[in-house]
């Protein structure tokens, strides 16, 4: 929802707390004074009283699945399965705190009941959704609180843009504050965001997280501190509960766009993991040799940075991304050390028809190449929003190489058609090629697996099309297709099939 103070028009003025009852004011100030005055006092959708807002999303999807296919008999690897997701919340505002409680339910409905393969892991989402989640059933569903907390503003303490808040809400690095720039946005929302931590709401249960954050945001810079522990979700539907052996400590300085050099902004970040679940580790180690978190913890430290630029040139506009980040620590009884980089270029021809976006970039990141040498080398992705840069998500950031290239058109301004192509390929052939977003549950499972290539580090390529199209202001659909060319190395873990088909169609109504 969109918030709007004041908008001055050929001598009316007309305040509203809501996109769609701003443009019916719009419309009514050009035909009549007394029409927009009646415009004026229209509450928009949801609006309980000044301040207090009824909030709510109902979304649906189809998904169908071709996915690779192991050597083990009688697996699902082609199937296809409904899910919904409802939200309803209440939203206050006022000058000193603000708060929102949420309530959410799942549908997942005719999920594949065998779409798991022990030493590849499960067969596409669906396998995913059955295995995490503990009644085994084909279909499944859950009511649960997904976000309760209260944000307290101290400008009324003499510090204005310090912010304090406190209880069960979401987290997205590299989010913390958005410029109104729509080309900037989709950029920090889609390339930048989530890359570590996220709130995984691709999937239909998301995750969300306990604790505080304490935020100062200045005209120039925004300050984010995080001390979070996440609940269950993703795949495990039940978001109610907290997994509380798994603690998460982030903070970030933010140099807003334009405040050091035009179109710029830059980030510097750093990330603590902790995670003490009764669980066995996933590495590149013969499974009798890992350990269990409980026994020895994963202890993960991050540090990183990112710099994102857009800035016009000639008929158009010119992006640029640079991302990257080094780990420390402990891998439970080995040490850890990892990295990870990214670099992206684009350029988007604003003034020609469909608006075209060319991006191209490459991502690697590190895999361990000594599975005896006592130190863990494969990067880490904590608990990432994965699919923002895997859109078909049998793959993730770890021991990965790829090489991408992106076309993005715009036929209308409510409407994107974007396709994709990867190449992909494992940085080290003596690690696994790994998939998976971070825990999603208490017990079970670690969030990651990993599958083995064999010796070779040809992965694929994968090409994709999406489409978005924003109704209006309440409606919105989208549709998904991903085909993957396997390689050598899905060959050597696939033997019956090494290629792959994932689609979905979408749709959701907010207010």
């Amino acid at each position: 929802m969109l918030s709007v103070k004041a908008l001055s028009l050929q001598k009316h003025t007309c305040r509203t707390h809501n996109l769609t009852a701003l443009l019916f004011c719009i419309l009514a100030s050009s035909v009549s004074n007394n029409e927009s005055l009646a415009a004026e006092n229209e509450k928009p959708i949801g609006q309980i009283a000044p301040g207090l807002t009824f909030t709510g999303e109902l979304r649906g999807r189809y998904e169908g699945w071709n996915f690779f296919e192991p050597s083990q008999a009688g697996t699902e690897h082609e199937y296809d399965f409904w899910a919904t997701r409802t939200r309803l919340g209440l939203k206050l505002e006022t000058d000193w705190v603000d708060g929102f409680v949420q309530t959410q339910h799942v549908g997942l409905y005719d999920l594949p009941d065998n779409a798991f393969a022990p030493a590849v892991g499960p067969l596409g989402l669906g396998g995913a959704y059955y295995r995490d989640n503990d009644s085994r059933a084909k279909s499944l569903s859950d009511l649960h609180l997904q976000e309760l907390w209260l944000n307290f503003k101290m400008g009324w303490l003499g510090a204005p843009g310090l912010n304090l808040k406190l209880g069960r809400f979401g987290v997205n690095e590299g989010l913390e504050y958005k410029t109104g720039d729509k080309s900037f946005d989709f950029l920090k929302t889609f390339r930048v965001s989530q890359r570590l931590i996220g709130n995984f709401d691709f999937t239909h249960a998301g995750r969300r997280f306990d604790g505080f954050s304490v935020v100062y945001d200045k005209p120039d810079y925004n300050f984010t501190a995080t001390g979070v522990r996440p609940t269950q979700g993703g795949f495990n539907i039940d978001v109610q509960n907290q997994m509380s052996a798994v603690d998460v400590f982030y903070t970030a300085l933010t140099s807003k766009r334009n405040a050091l050099l035009p179109g710029t902004e830059a980030r510097l970040f750093y990330l603590y993991y902790n995670d003490a679940r009764d669980i066995r580790v996933v590495d590149n180690r013969p499974l009798a040799q890992r350990s269990f978190a409980q026994d020895d913890n994963v202890r993960v430290h991050t540090i990183g940075t990112h710099s994102l630029t857009l800035l016009p040139v000639g008929p158009g506009q010119f992006d640029a991304l640079l991302w990257g980040a080094y780990q420390f620590g402990d891998w439970t009884n080995q040490e850890h050390s990892a990295w990870a980089g990214t670099a992206e270029v684009g350029y988007q021809f604003t003034k020609l028809p469909l608006k075209p976006w060319f991006r191209g970039g490459y991502t690697r990141s590190s895999g361990d190449d000594d599975r005896s040498d006592g130190t863990h080398k494969t990067f880490f992705q904590v608990l990432p929003t994965v699919r923002l840069q895997a859109l078909f998500p049998f793959y993730n950031l770890m021991n990965i190489e790829d090489t991408y290239a992106q076309f993005i058109l715009s036929p209308l301004d409510n409407v994107q058609v974007q396709m994709n192509y990867h190449h992909l390929a494992l940085s080290s052939t003596d690690d696994l090629f790994y998939a998976g977003a971070g825990a999603t549950s208490r017990t079970g499972s670690f969030g990651y697996f990993g599958r083995n290539g064999g010796g070779s580090r040809d992965v694929g390529q994968l090409v994709d099309v999406s489409l978005s199209h924003k109704l209006n202001n309440y409606v919105s659909w989208n549709m998904y297709y991903g085909h993957v060319f396997g390689g050598t190395a899905m060959g050597n873990a696939y033997a019956n099939n090494k290629n792959a088909d994932y689609g979905f169609v979408e749709v959701q109504f907010n207010f």
